[in-house]
């Protein structure tokens, strides 16, 4: 047994012992059992073991245990329909929940799960299955529900979990539809043998895994497919006679297949001849918002011919009278997009998820867009890197036979932090556990496999500069000539790592250490051509993979440490997936490292917060019994779906209008009309306005903050006001002001509290009228700034967080952050707005002068890539505004943005389809 499988064993063990108790023990208890059992088990199973190895295994092991006492997950939360029957309650003791026990075990003491996440999981799975239907009955039954949860944040162990539950409840055909790629069912296979059947095939015989190495339960499970077999004629064949047994032994048969017309046809013929129409049948939708939907953003309304593929998914469940659809998504808003009431007489329902919707909380140690992106704006982010410099070395249309001839200086400085960072990881006694690097750069397959190449070549001058060096003195390692790696990798290292660990490493630790990383390091390609694999199975992966859409969708790349991605900046829906970053990174999360451009870093930033309130204002919405519909309308209604609405209405050659709800939003100027009049002219309005208020009463403690303005002084100044309708959609002055006119009617909104924002940019000032000089807030252009459109940022924000409190008593403020910290306990950053928008009770107009100038860091370089921007010194003023709206007590006051032919052409330039010519080969 080698040092780290005696560390599994002796962990536990254990765990096994201590999960006997009631209460969490305290870490003095802790150290003594793993000290206790370290003594019992090393003589036989590790009897090569020295004292320094006791010493090393026994505190990282308590240290990872105690850890696990600190982490919070709350459990989701469900929007049902009125049909919903609550039936789990009454028969659970009657549930003997083999399959389930078996996989909470497996999760806590294989997988080493924390308490509280499985406690957690437990009562998501058991809440899942109760929102289904009781499959034990005659009664007929047809669901559609789906899950929301974050990228990679757990949602295959959830549907495991679900899966076992129904297993035990008595569905009897379960059917996982995992992604478009063999790769990818593959992995959902494995993933399914370990946690739930406890078995795999190999050679027509059946072999122990996972749940299966402990707890063997039989009769087995019937598994329909292999990880290498996809459900086919073949197997079709083979299984023709499993009826009988099937029934007879009341086992469930599982199909594990690839979201694939194909595979559907296949399963479709087969439970057609085999099944019975009223056996109780659950179909899991991995990725349920790809491939599945109905007519993906089709330029056409076809409502009797559907997708192939979604027309084939309701064609199974039509063969059946009680039957369970429930889709998985990180990215709900196509599948909320569905008609709800679109039905065929040929294929049934549709799959909107009318029954129910369940969102799943993130836990306090997942790796998600708060830590990754949370601190986009600070001079230099903590994960987050900046790539500036790829476009030279592969432009960003290119074609798919070009090829990258040499590698970008930001591609190297991430090969040499990977290369550190699994050294720091082997220090830290992580060697037995996978680390890899992820690189997606383009959707095809040439230059895919010229980028390896090139990876390839650089890994092989680390080599041979470490092997040649990092064996000498630190002294003279570094002295040698500077071109050396040695040095290269010293730089990067003071860079990234020297002072952020948590534990704190020296370099004359590392420099020997590399040796042993740059050897097991290689490079593998993923995609159609290559014959590469990631065997997480089958060994320990140190690994730098490089690809396109494959790396994009679903697949968990197994200790991804270092990610460099340079992908086209916008594609929303699609955004959020493609991050594989995301995740849990117990033991080496300071270590994580990003490498993306800053457009397509502030566009996630934007996504993520945008999704971050719409899921807390779904939650608020919960507690006023709404249903799946309800959701919908929220997020159609919501001001950041309207980039989504465009892009669904795209091609349709036509002015577009979104029906928009602004009760409790906010809406903000994130573009400016770059023409001088139109910019002197939204001066001379904020002017205007100012001169308005000369009267109106000052707050006593915020000097530039004016209180009870009437709503005409408001009013004047939108109308006045010119707006970047193209790239600035959400401030459009029409739909505000006529909402406004909604509340007026039930006399709301009738008073204002309006503020002069102040900056921190001591160069640039404005001499307002009333309130005199104002520093402005200095931001920095975005790359899409044109010669029509000045755009601030990347992230699609003009004010700072905490604006909105302004105008709220010291009570409101309390108030609002004591929710925040309740209902995000992990979160250490400032409160949020939407916090202090909930406890408005007037509307507040910000005023924000703004001086749009490159700061003195890195993102400096972008002056060189803007139209018209003519050194990094130069600088333009203008004026932007920003409104926060308290809740209404109108029901709806729906208000129409419009998107003009150019917004639509600006939105689609972004949203262009990913193309990688490999999604169509597998």
């Amino acid at each position: 047994m080698t040092r780290d499988e005696f560390s599994r064993l002796v962990d536990e063990t254990v765990r096994r012992i201590l999960s006997l108790g009631g209460e969490s023990p305290e870490e003095e208890q802790v150290r003594q059992e793993y000290e206790r059992y370290y003594d019992i088990l090393q003589p036989a199973s590790f009897p090569t073991a020295t004292e320094e190895d006791k010493l090393s295994i026994v505190p990282a092991l308590v240290k990872r245990y105690c850890s696990e006492f600190t982490i919070k997950k709350k459990v989701g939360f469900a929007y049902f329909d009125d049909s919903t029957h609550k039936w789990l309650d009454d028969v659970e003791d009657q549930i003997g929940w083999k399959y389930w026990n078996r996989y909470k075990d497996y999760l806590l003491f294989t997988k080493r799960w924390s308490k509280n996440a499985v406690r957690t999981l437990d009562r998501d799975t058991y809440n899942l299955l109760d929102l289904m239907a009781d499959p034990r009955g005659s009664e007929c039954f047809e669901r559609r529900g789906l899950v929301v949860a974050s990228v990679q944040s757990g949602k295959t162990s959830n549907y495991i979990g679900v899966i076992s539950r129904a297993a035990d409840a008595g569905f009897k055909l379960i059917i996982v539809m995992a992604g478009v790629h063999n790769v990818l069912r593959s992995q959902t296979q494995q993933r399914i043998e370990e946690g739930f059947t406890g078995f795999t095939i190999e050679n027509n015989t059946r072999q122990p895994v996972g749940v299966g190495l402990t707890k063997p339960i039989e009769p087995h499970v019937m598994m329909c497919t292999t990880r290498a077999e996809d459900f086919n004629k073949r197997r079709a064949g083979a299984l023709m006679s499993i009826q009988v047994q099937h029934v007879t032994q009341n086992v469930p048969l599982i199909f594990v297949i690839k979201k694939n017309s194909n595979a559907l046809k296949q399963v479709y013929e087969w439970l057609k001849s085999n099944a019975n129409s009223n056996d109780p049948i659950l179909i899991i939708d991995d990725e349920a918002d790809n491939a599945s939907i109905n007519g993906k953003y089709k330029r056409e309304h076809r409502d009797d011919e559907p997708t192939r593929i979604n027309g084939q998914i309701r064609n199974i469940l039509s063969l059946f009278s009680r039957c369970c659809y429930l889709g998985y998504t990180a990215t709900p808003y196509a599948n909320i997009l569905i008609d709800p009431d679109l039905e065929s007489e040929d294929y049934g329902r549709d799959l909107f998820p009318g029954s129910f919707i369940y969102t799943l909380s993130d836990s306090s140690d997942y790796f998600g867009a708060e830590k990754v992106f949370g601190d986009f704006d600070e001079p230099r982010p903590r994960h987050l890197r900046f790539i500036d410099d790829i476009d030279d070395f592969l432009p960003p249309k290119h074609k798919s036979t070009y090829k990258m001839h040499a590698l970008p200086d930001s591609l190297k400085e991430a090969i040499r932090a990977f290369v550190l960072a699994d050294t720091i990881r082997s220090l830290r006694g992580q060697s037995s556990e996978h680390c890899t690097m992820m690189v997606n750069v383009s959707p095809y397959k040439i230059p895919q496999k010229s980028v390896a190449d090139c990876i390839s070549d650089y890994l092989e001058v680390l080599r041979e500069s470490v092997n040649a060096l990092a064996g000498l003195p630190v002294s003279m390692a570094l002295s040698c000539p500077s071109d050396n790696e040695i040095v290269m990798l010293k730089e990067t290292w003071s860079r990234e790592y020297e002072t952020t660990l948590d534990d704190r490493f020296i370099w004359d630790e590392v420099q020997p250490a590399l040796i042993d990383s740059v050897a097991r390091i290689h490079v593998v390609s993923i995609n159609t051509d290559s014959n590469d694999v990631l065997n997480y199975d089958g060994q320990v992966e140190h690994v730098i993979a490089v690809g396109g859409y494959r790396l994009s969708r679903g697949l968990t790349l197994e200790g991804l440490t270092v990610s460099y991605y340079s992908r086209n900046a916008k594609a929303y829906d699609a955004l959020m997936q493609m991050a594989r970053w995301f995740g849990y990174r117990a033991g080496y999360e300071d270590l994580c490292r990003i490498w993306m451009s800053q457009q397509a870093a502030g566009w996630y930033k934007f996504v993520a917060d945008s999704t971050d309130d719409l899921i807390a204002d779904l939650r608020e919405m919960r507690q006023l019994r709404s249903n799946p519909r309800d959701y919908g309308l929220k997020i159609q209604r919501s001001p950041d779906s309207l980039t989504v609405t465009a892009r669904n209405k795209m091609g349709t050659g036509k002015i577009v209008k979104a029906p928009i709800d602004l009760n409790n939003g906010f809406a903000e100027t994130v573009s400016f009309v770059r023409d001088r009049r139109v910019i002197d002219s939204n001066i001379q309005a904020c002017f205007d306005l100012l001169r308005s208020l000369d009267k109106a009463s000052r707050d006593a403690t915020e000097r530039f903050l004016f209180r009870n303005v009437p709503v005409c002084h408001i009013k004047s100044f939108l109308s006045c006001y010119k707006n970047d309708d193209t790239e600035s959609i959400r401030s459009q002055t029409t739909p505000i002001l006529n909402y406004i006119d909604g509340c007026l009617s039930i006399d709301e909104l009738t008073l204002w509290d309006v503020l002069v924002a102040q900056g921190g940019d001591s160069d640039a000032s404005m001499d307002l009228p009333v309130v005199g000089r104002v520093s402005c807030e200095r931001r920095s252009p975005g790359l899409r700034t044109n010669g029509a459109s000045l755009v601030v940022g990347e992230n699609n924000r003009l004010a700072s967080r905490g604006v909105e409190k302004a105008g709220l008593t010291e009570g409101q403020i309390e108030r609002a952050e004591e929710r925040f910290r309740a209902e995000n306990p992990e979160r250490t950053k400032n409160c949020s707005d939407r916090y202090y928008r909930a406890e408005r009770t007037k509307p507040l107009l910000v005023i924000h002068p703004v001086n749009m100038k490159f700061g003195n860091n890195e993102r400096s370089k972008n002056w060189t890539k803007i139209d018209g921007w003519g050194s990094p010194e130069h600088q333009e003023k203008a004026i932007g505004w920003s409104i926060s709206f308290p809740k209404s007590s109108a029901q709806a006051n729906l208000v129409d943005y419009v998107f003009n032919e150019v917004a639509l052409k600006n939105i689609s330039s972004d949203f262009r389809e990913e193309s990688d010519d490999d999604y169509a080969d597998d």
